[in-house]
């Protein structure tokens, strides 16, 4: 009954939050307060594991155990053996006994396969601990991969392997065999490579056979030695199979064939099926000249006539192979360009090209082409297509084409000769579909009672289909699974970022909901995204510290710091100092744990002089991270006699150089900021409050809360109201969150500069990795 009276009294408090915002604010307060006093009364804890030890040098063959028990905490417990971070399967001669809160792992026979760190965890509902501790043993290396002869094609990809196990961790060496000494090989190349005890080599050539040897060892004989033969075979081989030659009477005609192969490499001219030299050895000079690569052999003819049409065939052979190479020769000019190529009409994958016959030719047009690319919206050509069609038609309809996307095309005609001048260029872009791809790597973090960040990627984007306009987030109460989700709608407009972050605000303290993200474009909304559970904080985070510069000499930075009072600051259990350098890209961090003290100060040292240094501050406790204290940047001094050039500092002329009432003067602008923050949140809760009370006679109180707030990007962008005319209907863009009345709880709401910083925990990796403070947008 007191639980019943109690949810009672909550939901009398949900609807004078609604229109009281500092009394909902005080009550938060005090009920994190009495929640936190219930918790400690009920006594919960959570495990702590008992330290243990292994031997410090096991003997092979011999016999070793770990026992893991927890000190304290609540039951059941459950107990896990992890080696090297990964989970203990039933490996040979490793066992694992567990007798109710005591586990015991056994090891029957030591090899030095058993060597790594050996990890305890134990977890109940309150919580985990762990403890590791390191088995070595002693022994020499063993074969895991032993590299044997090898032989390779030109321009393969080779990758040898070489590796051995053992404790010390063997070391790997590759050499290979110059006259008679071996020499040691490294990586000193783009194309050769040694990684992870690979040796790899790329696009082999003639360079690389020969012997090669692979040395392993750790200190304890015997040590692994091992030699090898790698052999790269190059047959005669035509990088060109088929080409066509044109030439004008009378011009000079001259014929090419390239063999690459090793040596020797001879070259056969054969004109329609007859040897050159029996067709007319007057009238064709043949030039062969052997080279590193191969042989290189030309056939000219010094005025071409039109009998000299016909097809010339070259056969290349060596010890490892033959390969052929075909030359069709016609001696006429090639067609010219089809004409009035233009689109008839376009669908969102297909599109009717029309064109006129080229003007008459010596020869018959052949076929067409039809050359087509996708066109990127930085101006860069995607992949060419082709599509070969009969000589009868003028129409044609290119099919399998990407919805939303812009393509530019010409068409050419084809005679014996072979490719004609291409026509105009054209261009078209094709229409747009609904997204098929669902947004991926989506995380949801709790940012406090009321408010969880979300962060994902965009969808492939081959499968956006158009342009994306933005995203549906949609949420529910996890366990009410007969409600729809409701949705937020995040609008991302002309920014081409991939990454994407949404503050949901205003959920329920301590409750957990199911979230999920979809994309839409112009024409439609595209598949959810997979469902991600995220369960609010039952605590208030702490309040954003203040950080200001005490002093600054050439190369320390001491900062003061103050903590508002108030319950959640009680229980800060330690703060985080973010810095940073000049223009560097990348945040360092520096932990100090609060001393019970609500005023300090902290010194970095060992800086650069004359540097301007970027700083915050934020406080933790049990329930995550406050916002950051305002960013502050400095500069350490230059010398001894000019150690004023610190960026936010009050100088003092007539101080000789030392900091003046800067202090005073931070009291005196925070109690004017003070001021004039209660006189404007005075001024638009009485606003709220008087258009709330004209608007709750015509709305549902849901529909009030949803039109109180539209959500806020995680840039401070403003989200399209839900009423936004569109070509389609999402039926789920109307539903509530849950039944009753929506809280507004301004009092966490997150400030301008907060959604500029990085959101998740302290622990945890969302899907950007760099810090939001260095792309501002």
């Amino acid at each position: 009954m007191k639980i019943v009276n109690n949810q009672h009294r909550s939901l009398q408090m949900i609807t004078i939050i609604m229109y009281l915002p500092f009394i909902s604010k005080m009550f938060g307060v005090l009920l994190t307060f009495y929640l936190f006093q219930s918790h400690q009364v009920n006594g919960f804890q959570s495990p702590k594991v008992a330290p243990f030890t292994s031997l410090v040098k096991p003997v092979i063959g011999g016999k070793t155990s770990f026992t893991c028990q927890s000190l304290t905490g609540s039951t059941p417990l459950q107990i896990n053996w992890l080696k090297d971070d990964k989970q203990i399967e039933d490996l040979p001669a490793i066992k694992v006994l567990t007798n109710g809160e005591v586990s015991t792992l056994i090891i029957d026979t030591i090899q030095s396969t058993h060597s790594g760190n050996y990890t305890c965890r134990i977890t109940n509902r309150y919580g985990h601990d762990s403890q590791s501790t390191q088995l070595l043993v002693e022994g020499p290396p063993n074969w895991i991969n032993k590299p044997s002869s090898m032989k390779f094609k030109l321009s393969q990809s080779v990758i040898m392997r070489c590796a051995a196990s053992g404790y010390p961790e063997p070391k790997t060496q590759w050499k290979r065999l110059q006259g008679s000494s071996w020499i040691e090989l490294n990586s000193f190349n783009d194309r050769i490579k040694i990684e992870d005890n690979r040796l790899k080599i790329s696009k082999v050539n003639r360079n690389d056979s020969g012997i090669f040897g692979c040395s392993i060892s750790n200190g304890l004989e015997p040590n692994l030695w091992t030699e090898f033969n790698l052999t790269i075979e190059v047959p005669a081989e035509f990088k060109e199979k088929n080409v066509a030659v044109s030439a004008k009477k009378g011009n000079l005609l001259e014929l090419t064939c390239s063999a690459d192969g090793d040596q020797p490499v001879t070259i056969k001219w054969f004109k329609d099926s007859t040897p050159i030299d029996k067709v007319d050895p007057s009238r064709y000079s043949i030039t062969d000249a052997p080279n590193k690569e191969g042989t290189k052999s030309i056939m000219t003819v010094s005025s071409a006539d039109v009998k000299d049409d016909g097809l010339y065939h070259c056969f290349a052979e060596n010890s490892f192979g033959k390969d052929e190479r075909k030359i069709r020769v016609t001696i006429i000019e090639p067609p010219p360009a089809p004409t009035n190529f233009a689109v008839q009409q376009v669908w969102s994958r297909t599109v009717s090209v029309s064109w006129s016959r080229p003007p008459e030719s010596k020869t018959s047009i052949l076929s067409y082409l039809i050359r087509y690319w996708k066109v990127s919206s930085t101006g860069v050509n995607d992949r060419l297509n082709e599509v070969n069609i009969s000589s009868s038609l003028t129409l044609y309809f290119i099919k399998d084409l990407e919805p939303g996307s812009s393509y530019e095309s010409t068409i050419i005609a084809i005679n014996e000769v072979g490719l004609g001048v291409p026509s105009a260029k054209i261009s078209f872009s094709t229409g747009e579909e609904e997204p098929t791809g669902a947004p991926v790597d989506l995380v949801v973090v709790s940012r406090g009672p009321t408010t969880a960040r979300l962060a994902w990627r965009s969808p492939p984007k081959n499968t956006w289909n158009g342009k994306l306009i933005g995203f549906y987030v949609g949420y529910r109460l996890f366990d009410d699974y007969k409600t729809p989700h409701s949705f937020r709608t995040v609008y991302v407009g002309e920014s081409n970022s991939s990454h994407h972050e949404f503050f949901l605000t205003s959920l329920l303290k301590g409750t957990k909901y199911s979230i999920i993200v979809k994309s839409y474009n112009s024409a439609g909304t595209g598949p959810e995204s997979q469902e991600v559970t995220v369960e609010t904080l039952a605590g208030d985070v702490p309040s954003s510290p203040r950080l200001f510069v005490s002093t600054a000499t050439i190369d320390s930075i001491t900062l003061g710091y103050s903590l508002p009072s108030n319950a959640a600051n009680k229980q800060i259990q330690n703060l985080d100092l973010h810095f940073k350098e000049g223009d560097d890209s990348s945040w360092r961090e520096m932990d100090f744990f609060v001393d019970s003290k609500e005023i300090g100060e902290y010194t970095l040292s060992a800086l650069n002089p004359d540097t301007v240094y970027t700083v915050y501050l934020t406080a933790s406790n049990e329930n995550g991270v406050s916002d950051p204290s305002p960013i502050i940047k400095t500069r350490t001094s230059r010398s001894q006699r000019d150690n004023f050039a610190n960026f936010g500092s009050i100088f003092d002329p007539a101080g000789n150089g030392q900091f003046g009432d800067y202090r005073d003067f931070v009291s005196i602008l925070s109690i004017i900021i003070a001021v004039a923050i209660i006189i404007i949140v005075i001024v638009f809760a009485f606003v709220y409050v008087r258009k709330a009370q004209l608007e709750a006679e015509t709305k549902p109180n849901f529909e009030f809360a949803l039109a109180s707030q539209t959500g806020t990007l995680a840039l401070n962008k403003s989200i399209p109201n839900f009423g936004t005319e569109r070509r389609f209907h999402d039926s789920d863009n109307t539903k509530p969150l849950m039944h009753g009345t929506m809280t507004l709880d301004h009092g966490n709401q997150y400030p301008v500069s907060y959604s500029n910083l990085p959101t998740e925990s302290r622990h945890s990796k969302l899907v950007d990795p760099s810090h939001i403070y260095d792309f501002p947008r």
